[in-house]
């Protein structure tokens, strides 16, 4: 520790460095008593002392000419000033020109104490120093808005990025530059905020710039300074960020008005539908009925001619009716009113009925059927119509898609507390891009469109919903040349 000594008496600079050393420092000391000895001890190369003791008043030079040269030179050493007799006034006068302590020589046991005091404070004072010169930094080149104001809302300071944002000199700037509309919410936090009643404010308000436009600024201020003297405020330009979330929401809302619209579209189409499905079932099943009619050898006496095209209507008449039964199912499914007739499911005979119900197809396919059933395989509680429906509707497909002589192998299993039936082809297979839509109402593969294959694209999707109102699923396996497996699994009891 460097100590300057403003002292004419060697008797009590050797008294006072004694008094340093008894209080546990070691102290490297200078004495001075003229004015020119003090400024060449103060531009030392070693640099200033730590702390100066100080005669209040000696022949040549004085402690408070000593506190004047530091205060020109910008230097802040801390001064204590000590004295043989020193009267109140003079302790008053001394700390009134920046002296940090005073003594009297008679009296120098607090001399330690003192020292340490004023070593603290100038500790205290670099610290500060450096916290400002770093806050000012900040500041000066913050990216964005930033001023200080006092607690009562006078501008203090305003850095280059508030000026720019807004064009405003810092005279206009907090509160005339907040929009009027967001004024009284801004007013009100920072009322709370320097009553001690929140920590921060937080907020996104409008800002005019200097040419009456405005901009969107996101916004927050807290107290700063010694015992909270002063409030920071910071400002973002949001502007382009709250455009495009209002870009953004208006198209949410224009997708969410569509899509509403779609919706109602979808339900008039669905219902449009179900009413046409609906009055075309009734005259096509009177034509079917006739159609039996003229085709019953014994009540009726067609050649051969007259036969064949009887059995083209009936046909073409069955085909008509089984899609208008498609689509009178899907839009039950759609609405949400398909209803099943619950009973006991016969798996075993269920999947023998359908085998013998696609027999013909499979004959004029050339296609050759497997049944592999458990025997002692559980009864399922369902609607066995509906099922017997998906397994047709499975058995079509690999029909359709198989080439002559192949197999069609139906399986069924119990396992793990589910009956599986699988439908398994050695046809044309589906590429891999194409599985994850079958299941879609109205798809069709490529191949099927390209082989003119006849379908609605809706045997799946519905068989899909079937199943799952059993509380089942369903699935596919394919590769493309070399067959598909279609499964469901329904639970037991």
């Amino acid at each position: 520790m460097k100590i300057l000594l403003l002292e004419d008496s060697p008797d009590d600079a050797e008294m006072l460095v004694d008094e340093l050393r008894r209080a546990g420092f070691a102290p490297t000391c200078r004495r001075v008593e003229a004015r020119a000895e003090f400024r060449s001890a103060l531009a030392d190369v070693a640099g200033p002392p730590d702390v100066i003791l100080a005669d209040y008043s000696l022949p040549q030079f004085n402690a408070l000419e000593a506190l004047e040269v530091l205060r020109a030179a910008g230097l802040e050493i801390p001064v204590i000033v000590v004295s043989g007799a020193l009267s109140e006034e003079a302790c008053v006068d001394a700390l009134r020109h920046g002296a940090v302590d005073y003594l009297l020589k008679d009296r120098l046991s607090r001399l330690g104490s003192a020292v340490e005091h004023a070593l603290s404070q100038r500790r205290l004072l670099a610290e500060r120093r450096r916290a400002e010169l770093t806050f000012r930094a900040a500041f000066d080149h913050a990216p964005v808005g930033m001023a200080v104001t006092d607690l009562a809302g006078r501008v203090l300071q305003v850095n280059q990025e508030l000026s720019r944002m807004t064009g405003l000199g810092p005279a206009d700037l907090l509160p005339a530059m907040i929009c009027d509309d967001d004024r009284p919410l801004v007013e009100e936090r920072l009322k709370r905020l320097v009553a001690g009643e929140a920590d921060r404010v937080s907020t996104q308000l409008r800002l005019t710039r200097a040419d009456g436009s405005m901009l969107w600024g996101q916004y927050s201020a807290s107290l700063i300074g010694g015992e909270a003297s002063s409030v920071v405020h910071q400002i973002a330009d949001v502007t382009d960020r709250r455009r495009a979330e209002e870009a953004l929401q208006r198209q949410a809302e224009k997708l969410a008005r569509t899509n509403s619209e779609l919706q109602e579209l979808d339900r008039l189409k669905s219902e449009f539908v179900a009413t046409v499905s609906h009055e075309l079932r009734t005259p096509l099943t009177s034509i079917r009925g006739y159609t039996e009619i003229l085709a019953d050898s014994d009540a009726t006496a067609l050649g051969p001619t007259e036969r064949k095209i009887v059995a083209i209507i009936d046909r073409n008449g069955r085909r008509l009716l089984d899609l208008i039964e498609d689509l009178l199912t899907f839009s039950r499914i759609e609405s949400g009113t398909l209803t099943l007739s619950v009973g006991p499911v016969y798996v075993r005979q269920l999947l023998d009925a359908a085998g013998e119900a696609i027999r013909p197809a499979l004959e004029t396919a050339g296609l050759q059927l497997l049944l592999d059933v458990d025997e002692h395989i559980p009864v399922l509680q369902g609607d066995a119509e509906q099922l017997e429906r998906v397994v047709l509707n499975l058995l079509d497909n690999a029909v359709k898609f198989s080439d002559p002589a192949g197999t069609i192998t139906v399986t069924g299993r119990e396992r793990d507390g589910e009956v599986v039936v699988w439908v398994r082809d050695t046809g044309v297979g589906i590429p891999d891009h194409e599985q994850g839509m079958i299941f879609n109402r109205f798809f069709r593969t490529a191949d099927a469109q390209q082989r003119a294959i006849k379908g609605s694209g809706l045997g799946l999707a519905i068989s899909k919903a079937i199943v799952e109102a059993h509380g089942g699923w369903i699935a596919l396996e394919s590769i493309e040349g070399s067959g598909t497996t279609v499964g469901f699994g329904l639970p037991t009891p």
